[in-house]
């Protein structure tokens, strides 16, 4: 189910071929996300929607650490204070990431979905991660909000690393985060229960701490592109890593499939994250390029680029519009099934049918947004 990490990355960039193929790179994630979760019935790619919010993890951890490293600099720099800048960071995230946020939740009171009223104090604290932890299950419609809070949570604490920690050090830190992610998934596949680990494996997987490796890869290529600009530019010339990297995902995938278990594997739940968010590095690291190349002329077409502009949107009201497992009552789909049963049949025609219809309603929905609260919110951005 990420997550999106939201960034305007024209805030980030100056050049607007960087702002153009991280929006497509966006796209490409929240596209994996709607296949995974809408397609179910007919799409044999189970593992598409975790690959979709491991490589927004992994932008997140770029965006929000080169955005930190330059502040950081600036205070270094002038000897100022890191509080104003930590204020400021906190407040420009808050502007991009909480007023739909809180109108979901809005919808959600006003409409009752998914027992709303028995979780609405976990997703208004933005602790919907936990109530999966805790109850070891998912949350119907808002089960996707657990990837929002992950990072809401992981831009909370992060900052200060980064701000008190010195430069000479950054590289420690970010492997410390690797090994943490990786630990914290093995030690749960080495001591929970095998019931455990087959029939709530979604502790682990949506824990803060066992997604952290994805924002430290994220990280590291951050210090590269802005620290080691001639390491960053021998990595980007080895254009087979990407190719590479996804063959050893592949591999992942396929151990995963051939062991005893659906999850009580290692190969799901230690290493699947990790191949994923190793293919998601050098997929950012090649997008990040000015150089011509199949992939990065898809990134950067118009369309692509404002789909990826306003996939915060479509990532954060799909679930309302369709979803596969809790449909009757809940979403959007459901209620037109009332009026059209065809949308409640199984045959692959009405499936795809239903993706169509339901991919109509969250563009527009996700473009309204854009258009009429987003981005005008957006300007207020820089008043502080």
């Amino acid at each position: 189910m990420l997550s999106l990490p939201y960034l305007l990355v024209n805030s980030v960039m100056s050049k607007s071929i960087y702002f153009k193929q991280l929006n497509g790179i966006r796209f490409i994630a929240v596209l994996l996300v709607l296949i995974d979760h809408w397609l179910i019935p007919i799409n044999p790619f189970s593992f598409l929607g975790h690959l979709g919010v491991v490589i927004f993890f992994v932008l997140s951890g770029f965006l929000i650490t080169r955005i930190l490293f330059e502040n950081a600099d600036s205070c270094r720099t002038h000897h100022s204070s890191p509080f104003v800048k930590m204020i400021r960071f906190i407040y420009r995230r808050s502007l991009r990431i909480f007023p739909i946020y809180f109108l979901l939740l809005f919808i959600g009171f006003v409409f009752q979905l998914s027992n709303f009223s028995e979780l609405s104090l976990w997703l208004i604290s933005y602790t919907p991660n936990f109530y999966i932890i805790s109850h070891q299950g998912w949350m119907g419609v808002w089960d996707h909000l657990w990837s929002l809070a992950v990072e809401e949570q992981y831009y909370l604490l992060f900052p200060y690393f980064i701000f008190f920690v010195s430069v000479s050090r950054y590289p420690r830190l970010f492997i410390s985060m690797l090994l943490l992610g990786l630990g914290a998934r093995l030690s749960f596949y080495v001591f929970a229960t095998h019931e455990v680990k087959e029939n709530f494996w979604m502790i682990s997987y949506v824990n803060p701490i066992a997604a952290i490796d994805s924002f430290g890869l994220g990280g590291i290529l951050a210090y590269l592109f802005h620290y080691k600009q001639a390491l960053y530019e021998k990595l980007r010339a080895k254009v087979y890593l990407l190719p590479l990297s996804l063959v050893f995902f592949v591999g992942i995938l396929w151990l995963s499939e051939e062991s005893t278990y659906v999850h009580d594997n290692i190969f799901s739940i230690v290493f699947e994250r990790f191949f994923a968010g190793l293919f998601s590095f050098f997929l950012i690291t090649q997008a990040l390029s000015n150089q011509t190349w199949i992939i990065g002329r898809f990134l950067q077409l118009g369309w692509v680029s404002y789909l990826g502009q306003i996939s915060y949107g479509i990532y954060l009201y799909h679930n309302v519009v369709y979803n596969y497992y809790h449909m009757k009552g809940n979403t959007i789909i459901g209620y037109l099934s009332n009026f059209l049963p065809e949308l409640t049949e199984e045959l692959p025609n009405f499936i795809y049918l239903k993706f169509a219809i339901s991919l109509v309603i969250v563009l527009v929905l996700a473009s309204l947004s854009w258009f009429f609260i987003e981005k005008p919110i957006n300007r207020f951005k820089n008043r502080i």
